[in-house]
């Protein structure tokens, strides 16, 4: 690798870090962008845009702590003749709570979850094929290359219908580069940047420059 490729490398990492992440949906026609609010740590907010047979989109708004974990998150997603609407939020006495608001009709679960109780106060939020979401999973959960690979609960959003789920899945960083994640599916393995923002799966989704 050439000094200049190397420079060039390092500035897009930080431009990541620090700016906004756009991402392009490449297994179907649609991108997601996360804005970071430089003036407020800890506030970040993103918008979907999604084609094929189910066209939708969608706005959240997510509040981190400290260690990347999600504290808070609102949602909305919409499509022709329907709209959901989904807050979800951590107490400090470790349980969730949760409401839920939908208008029109989707073939689709409901929006929400039935008890609230039954999710895990400690587990990582993810929100379906949301990059930044898996990104902030792994700092929550101070993966390390080499470490080997870790279970954990985790609460999980199903787009677009915003039905909420409890479950586990495996988190393992094979190598620096590389993100591989087991659960409720097959396995799917992610690539990572140098500071560990996912930026490539393979038929799904890769990060603009």
């Amino acid at each position: 690798m050439t000094t200049g490729t190397a420079t060039t490398q390092r500035r897009v990492a930080a431009a990541r870090t620090h700016g906004p992440l756009v991402w392009q949906r490449t297994g179907t026609v649609g991108t997601e962008l996360v804005l970071r609010d430089g003036t407020a740590p800890g506030v970040v907010t993103g918008a979907v845009v999604v084609g094929g047979s189910r066209p939708y989109t969608a706005r959240w708004h997510a509040d981190l702590d400290g260690a990347w974990r999600v504290r808070a998150l609102t949602l909305t997603t919409e499509g022709s003749g329907w709209r959901r609407n989904l807050a979800l939020s951590r107490t400090q006495a470790g349980t969730w709570t949760c409401g839920a608001e939908q208008s029109g009709s989707i073939d689709a679960p409901a929006a929400g979850v039935d008890d609230p109780a039954r999710l895990d106060g400690g587990a990582v939020l993810l929100l379906d094929d949301s990059p930044i979401f898996l990104t902030w999973a792994m700092r929550t959960l101070r993966l390390s290359a080499g470490a080997g690979p870790v279970r954990a609960p985790v609460v999980r959003v199903r787009m677009p219908w915003l039905a909420v789920a409890a479950g586990e899945s495996t988190f393992h960083r094979v190598g620096d580069a590389k993100l591989r994640v087991t659960g409720d599916g097959p396995a799917v393995a992610y690539d990572l940047d140098a500071e560990g923002i996912v930026t490539y799966q393979p038929g799904r989704l890769r990060i603009s420059p």
